[in-house]
């Protein structure tokens, strides 16, 4: 409000008031524009804040991959389902950076699948399927490592 007294003292000082009324205007739209910014902008947040957690573009999800939230594997997992830019985006990272990224939610497979090359490392989301003598799995999140490189992160409907 100091700018508005100031610019009002101001026009009491001026000897040509269509200046001073026509500078009112112009702080007036100014000050509209801001609020409606502002209006929109909280219309935003509430908008992705009432979104399903099943989303991408939830708050949540969107929050987690900005860094602002801490992690939390439901609402990772459920959001990276329709984020294909965000999978691939961490293609060609590292076994240890990707255990950054998802902290105790991904279990190396002990008995590959036939389809595994030698130099190919197996993580899924299921710590039970993990351990599966029979080599299969189903509906996990499937991340397969090459020359200790991620080349493919997807969901596996098995």
């Amino acid at each position: 409000m100091g700018r508005v007294a100031e610019l009002g003292s101001f026009c009491q000082k001026m000897s040509d008031p269509s200046k001073c009324t026509k500078r009112w205007k112009q702080a007036s739209i100014i000050l509209t524009i801001a609020l409606l910014a502002a209006f929109a902008g909280l219309g935003c947040i509430a908008f992705l804040a009432t979104q399903s957690l099943t989303t991408h573009y939830n708050l949540y999800y969107l929050m987690w991959k900005a860094g602002l939230r801490p992690y939390d594997s439901i609402v990772a997992r459920s959001g990276m389902i329709h984020d294909l830019s965000f999978r691939d985006s961490l293609n060609g990272i590292s076994i240890e950076e990707f255990e950054k990224v998802f902290p105790s939610t991904f279990h190396e497979v002990t008995t590959l699948p036939p389809i595994a090359k030698p130099d190919q490392r197996f993580f899924i989301d299921d710590y039970h399927q993990s351990k599966n003598e029979a080599g299969g799995f189903r509906m996990v999140w499937l991340a397969i490592f090459e020359n200790g490189k991620l080349i493919e992160l997807e969901f596996s409907k098995g």
